[in-house]
C-alpha cells in the first residue's frame, strides 16, 4: 500500500510529463501553423514577383514548395502521433504502477 506521499509524487511526476507533451504538442501545432502561414506567404510574393512570367516558367518552384509544405506536414503527423503514443504510454504506465501498489 502507498501512502499518501508517495501517491502525491506519483501523481505529480504523471502531472509533469503529460504537461511537458502537452507543451510538445503545442509546440509542434504552432511550428506546424507558422511554417505553412510562412509557405502561403512565400507562394504569394512568388505568384507576384513571377506575375510577368508564364506559369510554366515558375510551376516547377510552386511544386518545388507545395512538395516541401506536404513532406513537413507528413513529419508533422507523424510527430503528433509520436506523442499522442507517449501520452498513452504516460497513462497507462501510471495506472499500472497504482495498481501495483493498490491503490
Amino acid at each position: 500500500m502507498m501512502d499518501k506521499n508517495q501517491l502525491q509524487k506519483l501523481e505529480d511526476e504523471h502531472n509533469r510529463k503529460l504537461r511537458d507533451l502537452e507543451r510538445l504538442e503545442m509546440d509542434l501545432d504552432d511550428d506546424f501553423h507558422k511554417f505553412s502561414r510562412e509557405t502561403d506567404h512565400l507562394l504569394e510574393a512568388l505568384s507576384y514577383a513571377c506575375r510577368d512570367s508564364s506559369f510554366a516558367e515558375i510551376q516547377p518552384y510552386i511544386f518545388e514548395i507545395e512538395n516541401n509544405l506536404d513532406n513537413y506536414h507528413q513529419l508533422y503527423k507523424s510527430r503528433i502521433e509520436n506523442v499522442l503514443e507517449a501520452r498513452h504510454q504516460e497513462n497507462k504506465n501510471f495506472h499500472r504502477k497504482l495498481e501495483e501498489k493498490n491503490v
